[in-house]
């Protein structure tokens, strides 16, 4: 299923319950589908499930572009998916893994999210993920000895536009006016699907692990034929992990918003309302005072529309 139809998917669910009707028989009638992949209850289930490390680790690689002695070897993950239990989701990440390196290297810590919405408060919120993780790390009163952390974003909407790169992965770190790297053991892997499918005859000939990740998670949430990827026995196992029928309805009756996503959702609202305002070439004054969203906030927002359009 796409994002739409597992959205009407679980409505669909709801309405039964509501109407007294057995949840389960909705389930077994679309047993043989897909879930949509980049749902977050239904990522969390599939890539944080330790009998699936082996699906984590080759995306975890993929998407850092990691190879021979480099990729991450023996992930633990710190949340894992507990079958039985319905999960909890709050503002920390739903994948978070470490990875032990021999040779007295700093172990590497590897959190995964994905966004679909596009507003300021995320950009905040991953920045907000960094310093969490980094915080984790150190105990009170010790030396502050980091260990490697890669926060891997997966997101649907443009974090540079067309315009301003041409391309799909990009690799954020601590850098002087120089571009000269200062910090490397801090990373944000922003992974932007949307432009991959949008500029699809520019990566054609794209063969790395990210790609053919991204167009096999893409085939699935279609429905479409998986033939190109049946060999593939990193794939084969997410073909059949992508099931609905691997899915309760219990565990799906919980996929809802926390607290926080209701906040960036309200707040995402008010963006839009804000761009139209600028649009119509409002002042960043104007626009704060009737949205009630932060001055330098609005003034972001306008950089951004800006931006989009050179």
């Amino acid at each position: 299923m796409n994002r739409e139809q597992f959205g009407f998917f679980l409505k669909k669910l709801r309405t039964a319950k509501e109407n007294g009707q057995d949840v389960d028989s909705v389930v077994k009638e679309h047993e043989n589908e897909n879930v949509y992949f980049y749902n977050d209850s239904c990522i969390k289930k599939i890539l944080a499930s330790e009998k699936n490390i082996i699906l984590t680790t080759d995306l975890i690689n993929a998407s850092l572009n990691l190879l021979g002695a480099d990729r991450v070897a023996h992930p633990k993950l710190v949340n894992p998916f507990i079958p039985g239990e319905l999960g909890y989701r709050n503002v920390e990440p739903d994948l978070l893994l470490t990875n032990e390196r021999e040779g007295g290297y700093p172990r590497d810590r590897i959190s995964i999210e994905v966004q679909h919405e596009s507003n300021m408060v995320y950009r905040n919120r991953v920045v907000l993920y960094v310093s969490r993780l980094i915080s984790n790390m150190v105990r009170k009163n010790d030396p502050p000895v980091l260990e490697n952390l890669n926060l891997i974003s997966f997101q649907f909407t443009d974090a540079y536009p067309w315009s301003v790169s041409r391309n799909y992965r990009h690799t954020v770190q601590l850098r002087n006016q120089e571009q000269l790297l200062y910090y490397d053991r801090q990373t944000i892997t922003i992974v932007e699907v949307n432009k991959f499918f949008a500029h699809a005859d520019t990566f054609a000939d794209d063969r790395s692990r990210l790609a053919q990740w991204l167009r096999a998670i893409d085939t699935l949430n279609r429905e479409s034929d998986f033939g190109e990827f049946a060999n593939d026995p990193v794939f084969k196992i997410l073909q059949s992990e992508v099931k609905l029928s691997n899915f309760s309805s219990r565990y799906l009756m919980t996929v809802d918003m926390s607290d926080f996503d209701k906040s960036m959702a309200v707040f995402s609202k008010q963006e839009q309302i804000a761009r139209k305002m600028l649009a119509r070439n409002m002042s960043p004054e104007e626009v704060a005072e009737v949205t009630d969203i932060p001055l330098y906030l609005v003034r972001e927002i306008k950089k951004d529309m800006e931006l989009a359009e050179a």
